[in-house]
C-alpha cells in the first residue's frame, strides 16, 4: 500500500476519532440552514487548518500543545454559546477561519511524529496530503451524514429548541475539555 494511501486512511480515521473537531465542525453545521451557507463556513475552515497543520507538521511554526489544545476547547466553548446568543450567523466564515488555524496546529500534533517515520523515506510531502486529504474526506463524511439528520430531528423539533439543546451540550463538552487539559 503506497504511503498516500495509508496517511488518507490515517487523517480519516484521525477526524472521525477527534472528538473535539467532531463537536466543533457539528456547532458550525447546526446553525446553518443549507449547504450554501454552510459551505464558505467550511471552506474557510479547512483551508485555516490545512495551512497551520502543514507548517506545523514541516515544523515551519511550533505551538505548545497544551495551549494549542486548550484553544481548541474553548473554540468549542465559543461557538457553542455563540449558537445560543447570536442570531445572525453572516461572517461566520472568519471565525472559522480564525479557529481553523488553531484546529490545524492541533491535527499536527499526531501527524508531526508520523512524518518522522517516513522522512528517510522522502515521502513527506505524499504523507502530508495523504493526511490532510483523509482529514477533509472525513469532515466530508461527518457533514454529509450530520447536516441531513440535524435538518430532520428540526422538522420534529423547534429549530430554535434544536440549536439551543445541541449547542449548550457542545458548549459544555468543550468546558470539560478546558478543565481535563488543564488539570488533569
Amino acid at each position: 500500500m503506497s504511503i498516500f494511501i495509508s496517511f488518507l486512511e490515517i487523517g480519516f480515521s484521525h477526524i472521525l476519532e477527534g472528538y473535539d473537531h467532531l463537536l466543533f465542525l457539528t456547532g458550525l453545521i447546526i446553525v446553518s440552514k443549507n449547504f450554501k451557507q454552510l459551505l464558505p463556513v467550511v471552506t474557510a475552515f479547512t483551508i485555516a487548518h490545512s495551512t497551520t497543520l502543514i507548517l506545523s507538521a514541516l515544523e515551519i511554526i511550533s505551538l505548545n500543545s497544551l495551549l494549542t489544545e486548550t484553544l481548541i476547547a474553548a473554540s468549542i466553548v465559543y461557538v457553542g454559546a455563540e449558537n445560543i446568543f447570536k442570531k445572525n450567523f453572516n461572517g461566520r466564515w472568519s471565525i472559522a477561519f480564525g479557529f481553523g488555524l488553531i484546529h490545524g496546529a492541533g491535527f499536527s500534533g499526531h501527524l508531526t511524529g508520523l512524518l518522522k517515520t517516513v522522512m528517510g523515506a522522502g515521502k513527506v510531502w505524499s504523507s502530508l496530503i495523504g493526511f490532510n486529504i483523509g482529514i477533509e474526506l472525513g469532515q466530508v463524511a461527518v457533514i454529509l451524514i450530520a447536516f441531513p439528520l440535524l435538518f430532520l430531528i428540526g422538522k420534529k423539533v423547534a429549530q430554535e429548541t434544536l440549536v439551543t439543546v445541541f449547542s449548550s451540550t457542545i458548549a459544555a463538552a468543550g468546558f470539560v475539555l478546558i478543565v481535563v487539559r488543564l488539570w488533569f
